[in-house]
């Protein structure tokens, strides 16, 4: 089994950290490298960037620091044309420096290719926890037309093929299954959506079953009532249920269930129950003031509804 993707992409990076750390004690590196302060305005961000939604609390927290200590990583450029320059990596070093009104910062200037800059930029993000499996996914799929084939791109990253395919089949999946993925990635693994990649071209299911069963699929990794390794043999089980043509009710009819998320997590649900319509939320979720805006939002609603 190869190593974590994460694991293999923050060892890259700490060497390339390792090799800025040594640039803090010589103006000139080994040839090609050097260290300079640009004007924020000549560094463009990196093209190849997997993360498009930044934490604002987190930009904020990171341009205190530099603001109290400066700037103890410089950020590493690549030079594309005479006086412009592109980000490799420290974009949140970067965007810390403009969120304080700063006009230059810090830069190694170095050589590198698109595929370099591309699983530098990687690294700098998988190595951190809230980079999820879709996410990689996405960033691997983006930079693939950068290596020769597949097996060029697994060894630069650092892992086996199988692996690499494991990440590569969320785009196999259906894309209005793959529109809530995009909602919440976390809930969905790299081989959990290989397995389902596997299953269904296994079980030979039409669109419209395809959709069905996904979308039950979806409903109950939100519901948190279906594990990883279990999705797989649900399909089946599922699959089997619609040839008898003897359908679960969740299966037959769209489920009159809603979860209720919150952070990213369900903690209840909306649904019906009998001839009532029932609202469920778990305790430890809310506090005492959320409680009692809820009941004072129903009743002020019912109140409404009545004297219209």
């Amino acid at each position: 089994m190869s190593k974590d993707i994460k694991a293999l992409l923050a060892q890259k990076l700490a060497e390339n950290s390792a090799k800025h750390l040594n640039a803090n004690q010589s103006a000139h590196l080994e040839l090609g490298n050097e260290l300079k302060k640009l004007p924020l305005n000549k560094v463009r961000p990196n093209r190849f960037q997997p993360r498009t939604v930044f934490d604002e609390k987190e930009i904020a927290s990171l341009a205190e620091s530099i603001k109290e200590m400066g700037l103890l990583q410089p950020v590493t450029v690549r030079e594309i044309d005479e006086g412009n320059y592109e980000l490799i990596a420290g974009e949140r070093r970067f965007k810390a420096h403009e969120l304080l009104g700063k006009t230059h910062i810090d830069a190694i200037v170095t050589q590198a290719d698109d595929s370099e800059i591309a699983i530098l930029a990687l690294a700098e993000n998988a190595s951190r926890e809230d980079l999820c499996d879709f996410e990689i996914g996405k960033a691997l799929r983006s930079i693939e037309s950068l290596f020769p084939n597949k097996s060029r791109l697994a060894e630069a990253v650092g892992i086996d093929r199988k692996e690499m395919y494991r990440y590569f089949a969320y785009r196999d999946l259906p894309a209005s299954f793959l529109k809530k993925v995009e909602r919440n990635p976390k809930l969905l693994s790299r081989s959990a959506a290989y397995d389902i990649k596997q299953v269904i071209n296994e079980l030979q299911l039409s669109e419209q079953q395809t959709t069905e069963i996904l979308s039950h699929v979806w409903d109950m990794l939100e519901l948190g009532k279906l594990e990883q390794g279990k999705i797989a043999e649900f399909i089946r089980q599922q699959s089997l249920k619609l040839s008898q043509d003897i359908l679960t009710p969740a299966i037959a009819a769209p489920l009159d269930i809603k979860p209720i998320i919150s952070n990213g997590k369900p903690i209840g649900k909306f649904h019906h129950k009998g001839k009532k319509y029932v609202v469920e939320i778990n305790a430890k979720d809310l506090d005492q003031q959320q409680r009692t805006e809820i009941e004072q939002f129903i009743e002020m609603l019912m109140t409404k509804n009545v004297s219209s």
